[in-house]
C-alpha cells in the first residue's frame, strides 16, 4: 500500500513537472499578476522557464523587449523567481525579480534610464532633460498601492536641463533612493560637483503626488541665477526651489 501511494505521488509530481515545463507563458504568466492591476504582461511567448514579453505596462507606461529565465522550485510555491533582462530603447535592467499574485520584489539589479523619459511622468517647468541614469536597485518590494521596501542608488551622468532659450549643464549628480517613514519613495542628492552645487530631495508615492525640494549656490552666472530665482527664492546664500505636483 505504501509503495502504491509513493508511486502515485512520484507519478503525480512527474506529470506536474511535465505540464509546467510545457506550459505556454501566455497562459501561465497572467495568473501571477491578477492581484496587481497596475501591472500588465503583454504578448508573452516561449515557455514559463524561458519567457519573452513584447512589453510590460505599469500605470499606462510600457517597457519593451523583456526576457526572463525562471527557477522551478519557486514556481511550485506560487512564485515566479527569475533572472530578468530588459533592453528597451530608454531602459536597461539586468537582475533578479520575484513575482506572485500579491507583490513584486526586485533585488541586486543594475539599471540604466534615459533622463528624457522623466518628462513623460513628471510635469516640470523645463523644456528638456538629457543624460542617463545608471545605478543599482539593492532591494525593491511593491504590493498593491504600497512600497514595502526600497533601497537603491545611482548617478545622473552628464545631466543637462533645458529652460527657455538656453540649457544648463549640471555635471554628474549622485543620489540614493529609499522608502521613508511615510511609505513613500525618497530620492536624495548626495553629491553634485558641478556649477550649481545642487542639493535636495524628490518624494513620490502611489498617490502620484510628488514634492521636489532643491537648492543651489548663489554664485552663478546672472542669466542662470535669474531663471532659478523666478522659480524659487534666495535664503541663507542658497537659491531654494520647491515644486509640488501630480504624476500623469
Amino acid at each position: 500500500m505504501k509503495k502504491l501511494i509513493l508511486s502515485f505521488i512520484i507519478g503525480f509530481l512527474l506529470l506536474l513537472i511535465f505540464v509546467l515545463a510545457m506550459a505556454p507563458a501566455r497562459i501561465v504568466l497572467p495568473w501571477f499578476t491578477q492581484g496587481l492591476p497596475q501591472l500588465s504582461l503583454n504578448q508573452p511567448s516561449g515557455s514559463i522557464w524561458n519567457a519573452s514579453l513584447d512589453s510590460i505596462s505599469f500605470q499606462g507606461k510600457s517597457i519593451h523587449n523583456v526576457s526572463a529565465q525562471t527557477g522551478f522550485w519557486s514556481l511550485l510555491l506560487g512564485n515566479i523567481h527569475s533572472d530578468i533582462q530588459i533592453d528597451d530603447q530608454d531602459l536597461f535592467l539586468d537582475g533578479n525579480v520575484q513575482l506572485n499574485s500579491k507583490q513584486v520584489s526586485i533585488k541586486n539589479t543594475d539599471y540604466e534610464l534615459e533622463a528624457g523619459t522623466i518628462l513623460d511622468w513628471v510635469r516640470l517647468p523645463i523644456s528638456e532633460l538629457s543624460g542617463r541614469f545608471a545605478g543599482e536597485i539593492r532591494e525593491l518590494e511593491l504590493a498593491p498601492n504600497e512600497i514595502k521596501k526600497l533601497e537603491a542608488s545611482g548617478v545622473w551622468q552628464r545631466a543637462v536641463v533645458g529652460y527657455p532659450n538656453s540649457v544648463l549643464e549640471l555635471g554628474d549628480i549622485h543620489f540614493t533612493i529609499q522608502r521613508n517613514d511615510n511609505g513613500r519613495a525618497l530620492l536624495t542628492i548626495t553629491e553634485n560637483p558641478g556649477m550649481l552645487d545642487l542639493k535636495g530631495t524628490l518624494e513620490v508615492g502611489f498617490d502620484k503626488q510628488y514634492q521636489l525640494n532643491l537648492s543651489t549656490q548663489t554664485d552663478l552666472p546672472e542669466n542662470i541665477k535669474q531663471w532659478l530665482t523666478q522659480l524659487g527664492r534666495v535664503e541663507n546664500n542658497r537659491v531654494i526651489v520647491k515644486w509640488n505636483g501630480r504624476l500623469p
